[in-house]
């Protein structure tokens, strides 16, 4: 997590040093889905080609549900293309980070079912308070995104958006998700 707070810097040393940059902040409530889990998203576009419509964009994300937490963080190489001149943009990228996760309960095998032959397990608990075991892990992610912008007024607009990631871990599953908020452009057009 250290690491994305110097790349979060390193951009904003980088768009302070041009005048003309403008900056996109999003910042939105959504959900993940399977099992359903609500959260947030916050990312910071910053313009890296004059001649394509291209960002760097590092985000966070923030999902919670019955104690367990998952917090998706990287950086987006996003494409914006012009909806209309009156409307607003379409966009997509890809991204790389890291997802942390804590509080998931630790599961420990306690038999073989003798008919079906599957692990029976259960959940590992301390010996004297009898609470139950979480564990936290942080591992490498990959996620595509792509979603709509609509002007609101000059500066201002309304975004939604999907996701798609998964964890580089034994054992994760795919990720969809939906976030809906406010986009705020800082700087010169």
């Amino acid at each position: 997590m250290k690491s994305m707070v110097a790349v979060f810097f390193l951009f904003m040393i980088a768009f302070f040093g041009r005048a003309d940059a403008q900056v996109d902040v999003k910042i939105g409530g959504g959900a993940l889905f399977d099992p359903t889990r609500a959260g947030g998203h916050l990312s910071i576009e910053f313009p890296i080609g004059d001649l394509y419509p291209t960002y760097l964009a590092p985000f966070v994300e923030f999902y919670r549900k019955g104690g367990i937490s998952e917090i998706p963080a990287g950086v987006s190489l996003v494409y914006k293309a012009p909806l209309s001149d009156q409307y607003g943009t379409v966009f997509f990228g890809v991204s790389g980070g890291v997802l942390h996760a804590r509080g998931f309960p630790v599961l420990v095998p306690v038999g073989v079912d003798p008919v079906t032959g599957e692990v029976i397990v259960s959940l590992s608990r301390d010996p004297v308070t009898e609470e139950v075991i979480t564990e936290t892990s942080t591992e490498a992610l990959i996620a595509v995104a792509g979603g709509m912008r609509f002007d609101v007024s000059e500066g201002i607009g309304a975004f939604v958006q999907g996701r798609w990631f998964r964890a580089f871990a034994s054992g994760s599953t795919n990720n969809f998700g939906i976030h809906a908020g406010l986009m705020f452009s800082l700087g010169e057009r």
